[in-house]
């Protein structure tokens, strides 16, 4: 397995991954009709939009030994009003790949790509019922927001966890 920074000709394998991802990992937790109308197409255009932003977007892939992506961190500059610098935007493994390590792995990467852009602490937005917070938690996330959102039709929980120093991340 190998992590790398995204390419712009990445952009349709992400959005494969996004789209399978999220079928496989929120089924339960969204609506089923909104996961099986997701469009790789659709997500495909917005990823190429995003990988044309450069540095200011950092996205990561992890791909196996044939090359196929796996999953993907992305983030940067926080969007929101909390006092954090950073903010990984999108986080997602295939399920064949989570719980083995690897999604550390991608998220001490990104805390390195984020702190060579002069951004030393971050946030991350969960769905409150998404067992994946564990790993949060357990690399020092605190929980210091959370919000209802709209998914299709759906109202949802996300928590906000953050961390004010990444050196713990690093490490």
């Amino acid at each position: 397995m190998k992590i790398r920074r995204a390419v712009l000709t990445d952009a349709a394998n992400i959005a494969q991954v996004h789209v399978k991802s999220w079928q496989q990992s929120y089924k339960g937790l969204v609506d089923s009709d909104y996961l099986a109308q997701m469009s790789i197409e659709e997500r495909t255009a917005k990823w190429e939009k995003w990988l044309r932003q450069g540095n200011s977007h950092i996205v990561l892939v992890l791909e196996d030994d044939e090359r196929n992506l796996c999953g993907f961190i992305s983030g940067g500059a926080i969007r929101s009003h909390h006092p954090n610098a950073g903010e990984v935007y999108a986080f997602y493994l295939l399920k064949h790949v989570q719980q083995k390590g690897f999604g550390t792995k991608m998220l001490r990467m990104f805390v390195t790509e984020l702190a060579a852009i002069d951004k030393n602490s971050m946030i991350v937005w969960v769905l409150k019922d998404n067992p994946a917070k564990q790993a949060y938690i357990s690399l020092g996330g605190k929980k210091i927001d959370e919000e209802q959102i709209l998914i299709g039709k759906q109202e949802l929980t996300e928590e906000c966890f953050a961390w004010f120093d990444l050196q713990g991340i690093r490490t």
